[in-house]
């Protein structure tokens, strides 16, 4: 009866006793998480390491070429020569830079979107639709992923020339239509965040299989 008693004026002994300090601390969660100087201090530093680059870009792009090389990096120059830099830069060579420029934007835009589609499309099929040598194609693209693509380098070129697309825009679009890393995420992410069952109901209101691609699992 004695032990009884003792246990129960344990169990409610004051919270300021160091046996509920203990358990009144709070756990480390994402909400509160737990808090570090040190870490701080050195996410901070490589923070001002990774910016630092970016800001000797701008400041030296308002430099003379005079001042670029006759200050320091990260000093402004005695002159602020930002939009004569601009204005020399898309004249040189009677504005090669803007061509070089619309390039890179066909290139993304177009490469990107045309990947994209076309990784959507087959990873959907691969996870939604049954058809035959779907095993074997699986093995295929898991293969072609461990494939690095400066190996193809040599032999797209080889293609490209008997096709006579060398020098074209084609020489660099079609290569970056086919993403067989790409292909394998949406597939992944099809038969997972894709529901079966909406896809057989879109199928019983009468769609086909390109219409339940581009309205339900897109």
């Amino acid at each position: 009866m004695q032990l009884t008693s003792s246990v129960r004026a344990e169990s409610q002994a004051a919270p300021g006793t160091p046996k509920h300090r203990g358990r009144d601390r709070r756990l480390h969660t994402v909400g509160n998480p737990r808090k570090s100087k040190t870490l701080t201090v050195l996410t901070g530093l490589f923070t001002l390491y990774c910016l630092l680059p970016l800001v000797w870009l701008v400041i030296n792009a308002t430099k003379s070429q005079a001042d670029f090389v006759s200050t320091f990096g990260l000093a402004p120059g005695r002159e602020f020569a930002l939009w004569d830099n601009i204005v020399e830069v898309f004249s040189y060579q009677d504005g090669i830079f803007s061509r070089w420029l619309i390039n890179t934007l066909l290139y993304v835009v177009v490469g990107a979107s045309v990947s994209t589609f076309l990784a959507a499309l087959g990873g959907y099929a691969l996870a939604k639709l049954d058809f035959t040598g779907k095993r074997v194609f699986l093995l295929v693209i898991l293969g072609s992923i461990s494939v690095p693509g400066i190996a193809l380098a040599i032999p797209q070129f080889l293609l490209f020339a008997q096709l006579g697309l060398t020098n074209t825009p084609w020489a660099i679009l079609i290569p970056s239509f086919i993403n067989p890393f790409g292909l394998y995420l949406m597939w992944v992410f099809a038969a997972e965040a894709v529901p079966t069952g909406l896809l057989e109901a879109a199928k019983i209101d009468g769609a086909g299989e390109f219409r339940t691609f581009l309205q339900i699992a897109l």
